[in-house]
């Protein structure tokens, strides 16, 4: 049964990418936590914020690539909290996340399979988290995807084939559940930046040189600065900001929608 009355929201990468500061942002705004693969001094400094957290280690949610490991992972968060208002997703890591580069004509139809993740993971974690909204007072998800999907470029035809149908996949299963109250969005991003930045092609940012607030630039970032037209880089903090506007409650009326996060590289 829930705590109290405070919103609950699922984050299923809080240790990475833009989950940290996601989870920070949801904490400051009075929501209570499952925070999947953070750690339990994260889980403290979220609680010192004021929120409730279920932390979730990687080792027990599991890879979260089929159908049984989000339903346990939905059903421990309403275990806890009796409810999910809020899921922040992402897609998976290790096997089925993969991502495939290069001339068309060189490309094997194995690189389509070595991809699954991104659809299927996008399937099963919706199937999951959906019911629960639809049992309670609606809802707001963003599912995070990757702005290779919004604007065709060469040598990324594949992986961006397969990223463009996860983004459609969420609008269209968005349009499904508009008239039950449940909003349901995607993002992708583009040269915003984290700590442990790695990117086929992209060389990685030298060791603390980035934090979620900050992309110190140099070297490394003169060709992520040169093709985006604000000329800098983007940050988790950033893009956390631009998230919660769409998970925290106060905007209900946008669904359906893939946004890019990119300083205006899509419309390039």
């Amino acid at each position: 049964m829930p705590l109290d009355d405070r919103p609950v929201a699922l984050v299923s990468s809080a240790d990475g990418y833009v989950g940290p500061a996601l989870c920070r942002n949801l904490a400051r705004s009075g929501f209570d936590l499952v925070a999947v693969g953070a750690s339990q001094q994260q889980g403290d400094d979220l609680a010192a914020l004021g929120a409730a957290v279920e932390v979730v280690p990687s080792t027990e949610a599991g890879p979260l690539t089929d159908g049984a490991a989000w339903e346990g992972l939905v059903a421990r968060a309403v275990a806890r909290f009796g409810r999910i208002d809020s899921a922040a997703l992402s897609a998976p890591a290790g096997p089925g996340a993969a991502v495939a580069r290069g001339p068309f004509l060189e490309a094997d139809v194995s690189a389509l399979t070595d991809m699954y993740g991104y659809l299927h993971n996008t399937l099963h974690a919706l199937q999951a988290v959906i019911p629960v909204m639809q049992r309670g007072r609606g809802g707001q998800v963003v599912v995070f995807t990757s702005d290779a999907g919004a604007r065709p470029e060469a040598g990324w035809s594949l992986y961006g084939a397969v990223r463009a149908g996860q983004n459609f996949l969420v609008r269209a299963v968005a349009l499904e559940h508009a008239h039950e109250g449940i909003c349901i969005n995607a993002i992708g991003s583009k040269n915003a930046v984290f700590p442990g930045f790695q990117f086929p092609g992209f060389p990685p940012p030298p060791p603390g040189m980035v934090s979620d607030a900050h992309a110190e630039p140099g070297e490394w970032s003169h060709r992520l600065v040169d093709e985006t037209p604000l000329r800098r880089m983007g940050t988790m903090e950033e893009l956390a900001a631009f998230a919660t506007a769409l998970l925290d409650g106060r905007n209900r009326f946008q669904t359906a929608q893939y946004f890019s996060f990119s300083g205006g590289w899509n419309t390039l």
